[in-house]
């Protein structure tokens, strides 16, 4: 097995390990917990327009969906892992 099969076969590991412990609709604080940041910042990059989409239920209920946090999330990367 090649090194780029094994570094493919981690990441896949990773996503279904986020998958697993992560719920798919998650409040600002769970997709603050999950990027690792503090509410403040994720509010600060909110207030700038940069910020992962939300799904708006009613004014005071807000989810993100996992899958765009993971997508606005990965267009963040820049370099070689």
């Amino acid at each position: 097995m090649s090194t780029d099969e094994i570094r493919a076969l981690e990441r896949r590991i990773e996503d279904l390990e986020t998958q697993i412990t992560t719920p798919k609709l998650m409040t600002p604080r769970q997709v603050c917990d999950f990027l690792q940041i503090s509410e403040r910042q994720f509010y600060e990059w909110k207030r700038a327009g940069d910020s992962p989409p939300a799904i708006y239920w009613s004014e005071r209920t807000v989810r993100y969906d996992l899958d765009a946090v993971m997508a606005w999330a990965k267009q963040k990367e820049v370099g070689q892992a």
